[in-house]
């Protein structure tokens, strides 16, 4: 019983020195491990509009008690990289600045700008607010205000002086009239062409459109040519002209056509020249007669004339 005794208080004092001990180990050990690494970054200034500059520093980039940097710190504008340190042999610093600019197209309000050491896990972030760029207000520029001109005072007991006035007659221009030559008297109209008068002629027949000829007017002989479009492409295109057929064709693959217009007879006076082609279009053209009585009953007279001006040059000699 003795010995049991003895052998349970030798092992309750071993344990009290092993619990008394621990502490001062543990503070042994603690006392020879580096500090953590505290990486922080900081925005100066921390605000300002898209483009402008502004600078990145940190601080506790490293482990080890500076021991081990790391091998490059990557800055980015929310994910955008902005800049760099480092990237050589020599790493980068555990503390340093860097400036950078905030993209252009930064829109307004806070974004995220973040500072990356993959080598070492490290990491921090920082907020940089986008501001609206400042109003410039226009200089005000006063009014001209211009010179008041003070009036004239005149001394009492003196008469206002005024200043004489002188009239200019304006200078007196002759001219003389243009001198004329006299002109011979001249012939009496030749009439060449006779057409029937407007009430006479036909009435514009009803139409879709407007057709083309050539010529407004023609006499005996002469060609004349139509051309129209806006029919049925691949119609037959017929030309009349008072219940009479003077041409036709094919129109095109446009509903375009060009064709000769002949009349059988020559009639002076104005005909419409109709086409059908799926739509109707209408002309009209005037036929034009030659008088040879006018030309005939003026030469006559330009005859007569001289015949007595050289018998009245004869009886006064």
């Amino acid at each position: 019983m003795r010995t049991g005794s003895r052998r349970i208080a030798a092992l309750s004092g071993g344990l009290a020195v092993l619990l008394a001990a621990a502490p001062i180990a543990e503070a042994q050990t603690s006392s020879n491990q580096p500090p953590l690494p505290n990486p922080q970054i900081a925005l100066a200034p921390a605000s300002g509009t898209a483009g402008s500059g502004f600078t990145i520093g940190w601080t506790g980039f490293s482990r080890g008690g500076g021991k081990y940097l790391c091998k490059q710190i990557i800055f980015a504008f929310d994910g955008t990289t902005l800049a760099s340190a480092g990237g050589g042999e020599t790493g980068a610093p555990a503390a340093g600045s860097v400036g950078t600019k905030v993209p252009a197209n930064a829109a307004l309000g806070g974004h995220k700008v973040t500072a990356t050491c993959t080598s070492l896990e490290l990491f921090d972030d920082a907020v940089f607010t986008v501001t609206p760029p400042p109003t410039t207000i226009p200089p005000t520029v006063p009014p001209v205000i211009p010179p008041v001109t003070p009036p004239v005072t005149v001394p009492p007991g003196q008469p206002p002086v005024i200043p004489p006035t002188t009239t200019r007659r304006p200078p007196t221009t002759t001219s003389r009239p243009p001198a004329t030559t006299p002109q011979p008297p001249t012939p009496p109209p030749i009439t060449s062409t006779e057409l029937p008068p407007l009430s006479t002629a036909d009435p514009k027949p009803n139409a879709d459109g407007d057709l083309v000829l050539d010529k407004v007017s023609m006499a005996p002989g002469d060609a004349l040519s139509a051309t129209g479009k806006g029919c049925t492409p691949g119609a037959p295109v017929t030309l009349m002209s008072k219940g009479e057929r003077v041409g036709g064709t094919i129109a095109d693959a446009q509903g375009a056509f060009t064709a000769a217009v002949q009349f059988d007879r020559f009639e002076a006076g104005r005909h419409w020249v109709t086409a059908n082609c799926g739509v109707v279009l209408t002309a009209a053209v005037d036929h034009l007669l030659t008088s040879s009585t006018g030309g005939q009953s003026s030469s006559l007279i330009i005859l007569v004339f001289f015949v007595l001006a050289g018998v009245s040059v004869l009886r006064f000699r």
